[in-house]
């Protein structure tokens, strides 16, 4: 199963981090890997900066009780899971933090997701940046009141891949969400929407007169084709437990956030990124359409060869 090696729990110092800070905790002990904080500080203008320093060690105060904290919760003593801490200034936080996962190669990024407005969906810029443009994999945290073991894990899954890097990247987001559900509630929800590309074209366009038995027959057709390409990546990627498939037919962007919302899921897994091998970003329209229609924790990855526009 997928296992991390150099972990970062990011934030901005501000409350609210405690369970997404428990995550990195226990991901670090459980798999025997180093763990890092980094507070990524504003930068105060010219007139405060005698006040910098002060603001930035009560930061790092603060976050070390924090950890010593949580190390006591979870049950952990303070020598088990060393927990350095680093402040960045920088007047932006999100490329702050993708710089330092370029200098320390930190392989997955841990941070709780910015506070949206009660009843919203989506993510705030900061993350949405760091969606965009960060090298690893980024697990964004939203608070919940569920205990570990009774947390929902859905990753979404499109079996039927163009190329080699959809496929796996497809194999490593079914890896990492089952070692995911094994830490919570054990079942894997996997999500695949499916849908004859001809579809809607057909159907808006009344001129074309189509036999409905022939329309029929290549939805069927398309339909026994995905089940059969998602049940054969399953397979190849070795993972077991127990696995939930919702096979759903229409468009993703509406499909997977209706799934989310009605089987409560309180982590999705998904890929964002479309393209690779380009120093930029460019995330799918289809993951970009769930992004801001979801209201859970996120833990999305990128394509190998996948290319941050931001300089080291």
């Amino acid at each position: 199963m997928r296992r991390f090696e150099n972990i970062l729990f990011a934030t901005q110092g501000l409350p609210g981090h405690s369970d997404a800070l428990a995550q990195a905790i226990m991901l670090a002990a459980n798999n025997r890997v180093p763990v890092k904080g980094l507070i990524a500080s504003p930068t105060f203008p010219d007139d405060l900066s005698e006040y910098q320093h002060a603001y930035e060690s009560s930061l790092q105060d603060s976050l070390n009780q924090s950890v010593i904290k949580t190390k006591n919760d979870v049950g952990l003593s303070d020598d088990e899971v060393l927990f350095p801490i680093e402040v960045q200034s920088s007047e932006q936080p999100a490329v702050c933090i993708i710089r330092h996962v370029l200098n320390n190669h930190n392989d997955l990024v841990i941070k709780e997701a910015e506070p949206i407005t009660d009843g919203g969906d989506g993510f705030k810029a900061i993350d949405m940046t760091l969606l965009r443009k960060c090298p690893s994999p980024v697990w964004l945290h939203r608070p919940t009141s569920k205990p570990k073991q009774k947390r929902r894990v859905a990753v979404a899954i499109d079996p039927v891949a163009s190329t080699q890097e959809q496929h796996a990247l497809a194999l490593r987001l079914l890896e990492l969400s089952r070692s995911i559900a094994d830490s919570c509630d054990s079942r894997l929800h996997v999500i695949s929407c499916w849908q004859h590309y001809m579809e809607n074209y057909i159907e808006r366009n009344t001129w074309i007169k189509i036999e409905h038995e022939d329309v029929a027959k290549e939805v069927e057709e398309e339909r026994v084709r995905h089940e059969e390409a998602l049940q054969a990546l399953i397979d190849e990627s070795g993972i077991k437990g127990s696995i939930v498939i919702h096979y759903l037919h229409g468009k993703a962007d509406d499909q997977i956030p209706t799934c989310v919302r009605e089987r409560d899921v309180d982590v999705l897994v998904m890929g964002t990124v479309a393209r690779t091998g380009i120093s930029g970003f460019v995330i799918g329209n289809t993951a970009e359409n769930v992004l801001q229609s979801v209201h859970c924790s996120l833990v999305a990855l990128k394509p190998q060869g996948f290319k941050t526009p931001i300089a080291s």
